[in-house]
């Protein structure tokens, strides 16, 4: 079993991803990529908004929240939630196992297909000093890092509905894990943003499932 500890701040948005989101996803690395695509099977919590578990490729992660660190201003039109969690992660022994039925919106279990995009962060220099404001670096996806972040947007459907998600996603040593998103955020967010991020659509899998049915 392994634990992965994070702070993150997420936004959900009913609707297809918007062309001017998608153009500065894209602008902001390399150029357009295919997005990765998977379904994930989470088990629906409609009054708990702090504890997520689902089967993602043969393997069932359990996510805590740790902490809320309330609504944080990251940019003059950006505000979300930020919260600290953690993860764990088991290989199950039947691998490829699904619940029983049709995973529908209407059941316990929920059938959530993802269209990933994801940039990935490491702050430079080896063992940044987050006291020093070290500079943050664009990375491939694939690479490890030893304190870094990443940006993600992800189409989401579930049953007849479609939603997007933006995130942004802090690893790496966790006392220093708030700093790091802080850094991670304002990098990005610096060359401008297509529109505002709301506190009000701010929060993680866990709540949005609760959100809607």
């Amino acid at each position: 079993m392994h634990v992965f500890p994070t702070v993150e701040v997420r936004w959900f948005y009913e609707g297809r991803v918007p062309p001017d989101v998608l153009a500065w996803f894209q602008e902001s690395g390399r150029g357009p990529e295919e997005p990765s695509c998977r379904v994930d099977y989470y088990l629906r919590f409609p009054d708990r908004d702090c504890l997520g578990i689902k089967l993602r490729e043969g393997r069932l992660e359990i996510k805590r929240r740790c902490h809320d660190f309330g609504v944080v201003r990251l940019h003059e039109s950006v505000v979300g939630r930020v919260e600290h969690w953690r993860k764990w992660s088991l290989e199950l022994a039947q691998n490829g196992w699904r619940p029983a039925g049709r995973a529908a919106p209407s059941s316990a279990w929920v059938a959530v297909r993802k269209e990933r995009r994801l940039r990935t962060y490491r702050l430079a220099g080896e063992g940044a000093d987050i006291d020093l404001a070290p500079e943050v670096v664009a990375v491939d996806a694939e690479s490890c890092s030893d304190q870094g972040g990443d940006w993600e947007l992800t189409a989401v459907n579930a049953g007849d509905r479609t939603w997007w998600s933006v995130c942004f996603e802090a690893f790496g040593d966790e006392s220093a894990l708030r700093e790091t998103l802080v850094l991670v955020v304002r990098h990005v967010l610096s060359g401008g943003v297509p529109r505002a991020f709301d506190a009000a659509h701010s929060y993680g899998y866990a709540r949005w499932l609760g959100t809607w049915g």
